[in-house]
């Protein structure tokens, strides 16, 4: 997260007008240029903000005028959870004759990281901004839109979206889970339910077993991996993964996949099978 300040050109400059934010545009980069609303943002992105202010009042001593502004800047998800703490800051200024030749206004930079975890949906930025010298007070938001996969919220403990792939880097997932000995099997899934501690802390693992039609374990992995974090924006669903070198002497037929997920902090326990083929 950074803020920054700067100096932008506008139309005119009128001490008596009303506060006001102005312009404000979305980028996908650093000084980047303005994007449209039809642009989605991804889990993981960072949205650059920038906005100008008008209207403000003009204090003039030892022959010079200055403007004094402060503002706060709530990024929200789509149900109003904030994705960051507010962010505050101040603009000063030192109004020349030059500059009021120019038709200035202040500019505030602005930029947030989209959480892993964010839901899809339309979020908001809140802007407010307060005339330190004139007292006035202005608000407005800014829309846009994430794209991020949708992970149906749960109470409980539960694995969902499981699903096999051909390689690591496939996104499109396989509709008959169908591979050869030698090849190797890949699968991603959703943990969701898990209870989140202070700070939204939660601490999950995962372990496997490969059982055979009938039913004996041939391979097992008490802990495949693990995860354990906080954040200040609360990740409720997380992305596991497994991937299984098959044996190129392994015998064609169906075999299960035994997924078991622990939530440590909520002392919950959930066990899924998934079969899969080997021809």
């Amino acid at each position: 997260m950074r803020i920054a300040l700067a100096l932008g050109l506008l139309g005119g400059l009128a001490a008596a007008a009303r506060l006001e934010i102005v312009q404000p545009a979305l980028h996908q980069y650093e000084s980047g240029p303005a994007v449209s609303g039809a642009v989605e943002f991804f889990p993981g992105d960072t949205v650059f903000l920038t906005f100008k202010v008008s209207g403000f009042a003009l204090v003039e001593k030892a022959n010079e005028e200055s403007l004094s502004l402060s503002y706060e800047i709530d990024a929200l998800d789509p149900q109003g959870v904030r994705l960051q703490e507010t962010v505050a800051g101040k603009v000063t200024a030192v109004v020349r004759p030059e500059d009021k030749k120019a038709k200035w206004l202040p500019v505030v930079d602005y930029s947030v990281l989209v959480p892993p975890a964010a839901p899809p949906g339309e979020y908001r930025l809140a802007l407010s901004v307060k005339d330190l010298h004139g007292g006035a007070e202005a608000r407005r938001e800014v829309t846009f839109r994430v794209r991020g996969r949708y992970v149906e919220p749960s109470d409980t403990l539960v694995v969902r979206n499981f699903r096999f792939y051909r390689s690591e880097v496939d996104t499109r997932p396989l509709e008959v889970p169908a591979y050869r000995p030698g090849d190797t099997l890949w699968a991603r899934f959703d943990i969701t339910g898990y209870k989140l501690g202070p700070n939204n802390r939660f601490s999950i693992d995962y372990g496997l077993a490969v059982l055979s039609e009938s039913g004996r374990v041939l391979y097992t992995q008490e802990v495949a991996a693990a995860d354990e974090r906080e954040s200040f924006y609360p990740e409720r669903h997380t992305q596991g993964s497994l991937s299984l070198s098959l044996t190129r002497d392994l015998a064609k037929g169906t075999y299960t996949i035994l997924l078991t997920v622990r939530d440590h902090l909520g002392s919950q326990t959930y066990q899924t099978r998934q079969a899969f083929h080997v021809d």
